[in-house]
Protein backbone atom coordinates (compact mmCIF):
# COMPACT_ATOMS: atom_id res chain seq x y z
CA UNK A 1 0.00 0.00 0.00
CA UNK A 2 0.98 3.56 -0.82
CA UNK A 3 -0.66 6.78 0.67
CA UNK A 4 0.43 10.08 0.67
CA UNK A 5 -1.64 13.02 1.81
CA UNK A 6 -1.24 17.00 0.95
CA UNK A 7 2.90 16.07 -0.09
CA UNK A 8 4.39 19.49 -1.03
CA UNK A 9 8.19 19.79 -2.01
CA UNK A 10 9.83 23.20 -3.51
CA UNK A 11 13.22 23.62 -4.47
CA UNK A 12 14.31 26.95 -3.72
CA UNK A 13 11.27 29.17 -5.93
CA UNK A 14 10.00 26.52 -7.70
CA UNK A 15 7.45 24.46 -5.98
CA UNK A 16 7.75 20.45 -7.58
CA UNK A 17 4.96 19.48 -5.84
CA UNK A 18 1.75 21.28 -4.28
CA UNK A 19 -0.66 19.44 -2.19
CA UNK A 20 -0.35 16.37 -3.70
CA UNK A 21 -2.86 13.13 -2.10
CA UNK A 22 -3.12 9.85 -3.87
CA UNK A 23 -2.98 6.06 -2.75
CA UNK A 24 -2.43 2.84 -4.39
CA UNK A 25 -3.67 -0.55 -3.55
CA UNK A 26 -1.68 -3.87 -3.16
CA UNK A 27 -2.22 -5.78 -6.97
CA UNK A 28 -2.55 -2.40 -8.79
CA UNK A 29 -0.69 -1.18 -11.17
CA UNK A 30 -0.67 3.04 -10.59
CA UNK A 31 0.17 5.41 -13.33
CA UNK A 32 1.70 8.69 -12.46
CA UNK A 33 1.07 10.56 -16.00
CA UNK A 34 2.48 13.57 -16.53
CA UNK A 35 5.01 15.88 -19.11
CA UNK A 36 8.94 16.51 -17.55
CA UNK A 37 8.72 18.81 -14.96
CA UNK A 38 5.33 17.29 -13.66
CA UNK A 39 6.97 16.39 -10.24
CA UNK A 40 6.41 12.63 -10.64
CA UNK A 41 10.40 11.77 -10.10
CA UNK A 42 10.42 14.21 -7.39
CA UNK A 43 6.96 12.27 -5.99
CA UNK A 44 9.04 8.90 -5.91
CA UNK A 45 11.82 9.80 -4.16
CA UNK A 46 9.97 11.25 -1.73
CA UNK A 47 8.76 7.75 -1.44
CA UNK A 48 11.74 5.96 -1.34
CA UNK A 49 13.03 8.29 1.12
CA UNK A 50 16.04 10.01 -0.92
CA UNK A 51 14.08 13.06 -0.13
CA UNK A 52 11.74 14.53 2.89
CA UNK A 53 8.46 16.19 1.91
CA UNK A 54 8.25 19.98 2.76
CA UNK A 55 4.83 19.57 4.02
CA UNK A 56 2.33 16.22 4.07
CA UNK A 57 3.07 12.51 5.18
CA UNK A 58 3.62 9.80 3.23
CA UNK A 59 3.20 5.86 3.90
CA UNK A 60 4.73 3.02 2.29
CA UNK A 61 4.01 -1.00 2.89
CA UNK A 62 1.96 0.33 5.78
CA UNK A 63 4.81 2.49 7.45
CA UNK A 64 5.15 5.66 7.61
CA UNK A 65 8.63 6.76 5.53
CA UNK A 66 9.28 9.73 7.92
CA UNK A 67 9.43 7.70 10.56
CA UNK A 68 11.00 4.65 9.20
CA UNK A 69 12.97 4.89 6.53
CA UNK A 70 15.68 2.72 6.69
CA UNK A 71 13.79 -0.44 7.62
CA UNK A 72 11.44 0.41 4.83
CA UNK A 73 14.03 -0.07 2.21
CA UNK A 74 13.89 -3.62 2.08
CA UNK A 75 9.86 -3.52 1.40
CA UNK A 76 10.48 -1.11 -1.33
CA UNK A 77 11.71 -1.79 -5.14
CA UNK A 78 12.58 1.21 -6.82
CA UNK A 79 14.18 1.53 -10.67
CA UNK A 80 14.97 4.86 -11.71
CA UNK A 81 14.51 6.99 -14.63
CA UNK A 82 18.33 6.00 -16.02
CA UNK A 83 19.27 2.52 -15.80
CA UNK A 84 21.22 1.57 -12.94
CA UNK A 85 22.97 -1.41 -13.80
CA UNK A 86 26.90 -2.32 -13.85
CA UNK A 87 27.76 -2.54 -17.40
CA UNK A 88 31.15 -4.52 -16.21
CA UNK A 89 29.49 -7.18 -14.47
CA UNK A 90 27.14 -10.08 -15.69
CA UNK A 91 23.31 -10.31 -15.69
CA UNK A 92 23.88 -12.40 -13.05
CA UNK A 93 26.42 -10.44 -10.79
CA UNK A 94 24.10 -7.60 -10.85
CA UNK A 95 21.04 -9.21 -9.59
CA UNK A 96 23.15 -10.92 -6.79
CA UNK A 97 24.94 -7.75 -5.76
CA UNK A 98 21.59 -6.54 -5.03
CA UNK A 99 19.66 -9.31 -3.27
CA UNK A 100 23.13 -9.23 -1.32
CA UNK A 101 21.91 -6.04 0.29
CA UNK A 102 18.31 -7.74 1.47
CA UNK A 103 18.55 -11.03 1.78
CA UNK A 104 20.79 -14.17 2.97
CA UNK A 105 19.07 -16.50 0.71
CA UNK A 106 20.27 -14.29 -2.06
CA UNK A 107 21.45 -17.30 -4.83
CA UNK A 108 17.85 -18.85 -4.50
CA UNK A 109 16.27 -15.38 -5.54
CA UNK A 110 18.77 -14.45 -8.37
CA UNK A 111 17.88 -17.79 -10.13
CA UNK A 112 14.26 -16.91 -9.78
CA UNK A 113 14.53 -13.54 -11.42
CA UNK A 114 16.49 -14.90 -14.61
CA UNK A 115 13.81 -17.40 -14.55
CA UNK A 116 10.98 -15.02 -14.36
CA UNK A 117 12.73 -12.53 -16.46
CA UNK A 118 13.80 -14.82 -19.37
CA UNK A 119 17.25 -13.69 -18.30
CA UNK A 120 18.84 -17.22 -17.91
CA UNK A 121 20.23 -17.73 -21.57
CA UNK A 122 22.03 -14.02 -20.76
CA UNK A 123 23.09 -15.00 -16.94
CA UNK A 124 26.69 -14.84 -17.99
CA UNK A 125 26.59 -11.97 -20.04
CA UNK A 126 28.08 -8.87 -19.14
CA UNK A 127 25.73 -6.02 -19.06
CA UNK A 128 26.90 -3.76 -20.94
CA UNK A 129 27.18 -6.00 -24.00
CA UNK A 130 22.62 -6.17 -23.39
CA UNK A 131 20.30 -4.14 -26.01
CA UNK A 132 18.50 -1.32 -23.90
CA UNK A 133 15.64 -3.28 -23.85
CA UNK A 134 17.47 -6.24 -21.93
CA UNK A 135 19.22 -3.63 -19.59
CA UNK A 136 16.03 -2.46 -19.00
CA UNK A 137 14.09 -5.94 -18.16
CA UNK A 138 17.73 -6.29 -15.86
CA UNK A 139 16.96 -3.09 -13.88
CA UNK A 140 13.33 -4.34 -13.48
CA UNK A 141 14.63 -7.86 -12.15
CA UNK A 142 17.06 -5.86 -9.79
CA UNK A 143 14.90 -3.63 -8.66
CA UNK A 144 12.16 -7.13 -7.48
CA UNK A 145 14.69 -9.46 -6.94
CA UNK A 146 14.19 -9.70 -3.29
CA UNK A 147 10.50 -9.81 -3.21
CA UNK A 148 9.66 -6.49 -2.32
CA UNK A 149 6.23 -5.40 -1.58
CA UNK A 150 6.20 -1.52 -3.26
CA UNK A 151 7.39 -1.34 -6.80
CA UNK A 152 8.79 2.16 -7.84
CA UNK A 153 8.89 2.60 -11.48
CA UNK A 154 10.22 5.78 -12.71
CA UNK A 155 9.69 5.78 -16.72
CA UNK A 156 10.56 2.40 -16.87
CA UNK A 157 10.25 2.11 -21.05
CA UNK A 158 11.81 5.52 -21.68
CA UNK A 159 13.85 4.99 -25.04
CA UNK A 160 12.58 1.71 -26.01
CA UNK A 161 10.80 0.34 -29.04
CA UNK A 162 7.00 -0.48 -29.14
CA UNK A 163 7.44 -4.16 -28.94
CA UNK A 164 10.54 -4.18 -26.20
CA UNK A 165 7.82 -1.71 -23.45
CA UNK A 166 5.10 -3.98 -24.22
CA UNK A 167 7.35 -6.71 -22.67
CA UNK A 168 8.36 -4.63 -19.73
CA UNK A 169 4.65 -3.98 -19.20
CA UNK A 170 4.13 -7.68 -19.65
CA UNK A 171 6.51 -7.96 -16.34
CA UNK A 172 5.05 -5.15 -14.29
CA UNK A 173 1.50 -6.50 -13.92
CA UNK A 174 2.95 -10.15 -13.50
CA UNK A 175 4.33 -8.36 -10.55
CA UNK A 176 0.84 -6.84 -9.60
CA UNK A 177 -0.99 -10.08 -10.08
CA UNK A 178 1.91 -11.38 -7.42
CA UNK A 179 -0.06 -9.08 -4.63
CA UNK A 180 3.19 -5.98 -5.19
CA UNK A 181 2.05 -2.50 -4.57
CA UNK A 182 2.73 -0.64 -8.25
CA UNK A 183 3.37 2.63 -8.77
CA UNK A 184 4.57 3.52 -12.77
CA UNK A 185 5.49 7.21 -13.69
CA UNK A 186 5.29 7.77 -17.38
CA UNK A 187 4.55 10.33 -20.22
CA UNK A 188 3.77 8.42 -22.54
CA UNK A 189 -0.20 8.47 -23.04
CA UNK A 190 -0.50 4.99 -24.82
CA UNK A 191 1.36 2.99 -22.06
CA UNK A 192 -1.13 4.59 -19.56
CA UNK A 193 -3.98 2.85 -21.00
CA UNK A 194 -2.08 -0.19 -19.41
CA UNK A 195 -2.70 1.22 -15.54
CA UNK A 196 -5.73 0.47 -13.44
CA UNK A 197 -5.72 3.81 -12.04
CA UNK A 198 -4.04 7.01 -12.89
CA UNK A 199 -3.29 10.22 -11.63
CA UNK A 200 -2.69 13.19 -14.18
CA UNK A 201 -0.26 15.36 -12.75
CA UNK A 202 0.71 19.04 -13.79
CA UNK A 203 2.72 21.81 -12.34
CA UNK A 204 3.14 19.75 -8.99
CA UNK A 205 -0.56 19.16 -8.66
CA UNK A 206 -3.11 16.35 -9.61
CA UNK A 207 -5.40 17.33 -12.62
CA UNK A 208 -7.66 14.25 -12.20
CA UNK A 209 -7.55 10.62 -10.56
CA UNK A 210 -9.39 7.68 -11.70
CA UNK A 211 -9.21 4.50 -13.77
CA UNK A 212 -8.60 5.16 -17.70
CA UNK A 213 -12.19 4.99 -18.61
CA UNK A 214 -13.56 7.07 -15.55
CA UNK A 215 -10.83 9.87 -16.89
CA UNK A 216 -12.67 9.99 -20.56
CA UNK A 217 -15.92 10.05 -19.63
CA UNK A 218 -14.98 13.33 -17.13
CA UNK A 219 -13.10 14.62 -20.13
CA UNK A 220 -16.67 14.31 -22.04
CA UNK A 221 -18.91 16.01 -19.35
CA UNK A 222 -16.40 19.38 -20.03
CA UNK A 223 -15.57 19.16 -23.87
CA UNK A 224 -16.76 17.51 -27.36
CA UNK A 225 -14.25 15.83 -29.15
CA UNK A 226 -14.72 15.75 -33.36
CA UNK A 227 -13.14 14.75 -36.56
CA UNK A 228 -13.19 17.34 -39.13
CA UNK A 229 -11.97 15.74 -42.41
CA UNK A 230 -9.85 17.35 -45.24
CA UNK A 231 -9.92 20.29 -43.11
CA UNK A 232 -6.11 21.84 -41.81
CA UNK A 233 -5.63 22.35 -37.88
CA UNK A 234 -5.24 26.18 -39.15
CA UNK A 235 -8.55 25.93 -40.67
CA UNK A 236 -10.36 24.42 -37.48
CA UNK A 237 -8.35 26.85 -35.14
CA UNK A 238 -10.35 29.99 -36.20
CA UNK A 239 -13.66 28.22 -35.33
CA UNK A 240 -15.76 29.61 -32.53
CA UNK A 241 -15.54 27.33 -29.40
CA UNK A 242 -12.26 25.33 -30.73
CA UNK A 243 -10.04 24.79 -28.06
CA UNK A 244 -7.35 23.12 -29.74
CA UNK A 245 -6.68 21.16 -33.09
CA UNK A 246 -3.89 18.97 -34.19
CA UNK A 247 -3.35 17.04 -37.78
CA UNK A 248 -4.90 13.39 -38.03
CA UNK A 249 -4.15 11.11 -40.82
CA UNK A 250 -5.97 13.32 -43.82
CA UNK A 251 -8.49 15.77 -41.13
CA UNK A 252 -8.09 17.25 -37.87
CA UNK A 253 -8.68 15.90 -34.48
CA UNK A 254 -10.26 18.87 -32.33
CA UNK A 255 -11.29 19.85 -28.78
CA UNK A 256 -14.26 22.48 -28.35
CA UNK A 257 -16.25 23.55 -25.95
CA UNK A 258 -19.71 21.91 -24.91
CA UNK A 259 -21.75 24.78 -26.29
CA UNK A 260 -19.27 25.46 -29.40
CA UNK A 261 -21.57 25.89 -32.26
CA UNK A 262 -19.98 23.04 -34.83
CA UNK A 263 -22.15 21.22 -36.64
CA UNK A 264 -21.24 18.14 -39.42
CA UNK A 265 -18.27 17.10 -37.80
CA UNK A 266 -18.46 13.26 -36.31
CA UNK A 267 -18.08 12.60 -32.66
CA UNK A 268 -15.16 10.90 -31.69
CA UNK A 269 -14.10 9.20 -28.60
CA UNK A 270 -11.33 10.77 -26.40
CA UNK A 271 -7.58 9.47 -25.80
CA UNK A 272 -5.78 10.13 -22.72
CA UNK A 273 -3.74 12.67 -24.51
CA UNK A 274 -6.93 14.55 -25.70
CA UNK A 275 -7.83 13.96 -21.98
CA UNK A 276 -4.53 15.51 -20.47
CA UNK A 277 -4.54 18.24 -23.26
CA UNK A 278 -7.94 19.77 -22.08
CA UNK A 279 -7.34 19.23 -18.44
CA UNK A 280 -3.95 21.13 -18.61
CA UNK A 281 -5.54 24.29 -20.60
CA UNK A 282 -8.13 24.46 -18.14
CA UNK A 283 -5.37 24.30 -15.19
CA UNK A 284 -3.34 27.28 -17.07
Amino acid sequence: MVRVEEVTRSFGSLKALDGVSLEVRPGEVFGLLGPNGAGKTTLVRILTGVLRPDAGRVWVAGREVERERYPLKERIGYAPQEVSVYRDLTVEENLLFRARLYRRQAQALVQEALRRFGLERYAKTLAGHLSGGWRQRLALAQAVVHRPEVLLLDEPTTGLDPLSRRGIWDLIHQEAEGGATVLVTTHYMDEAERCHRLALLFGGRVLALGTPQELKALAKKRARFLFAPGLSPKEVRGMPGVLEAWQSGEGTRLIARRDAPLSGFPEVEPTLEDVFVLLTQEAL
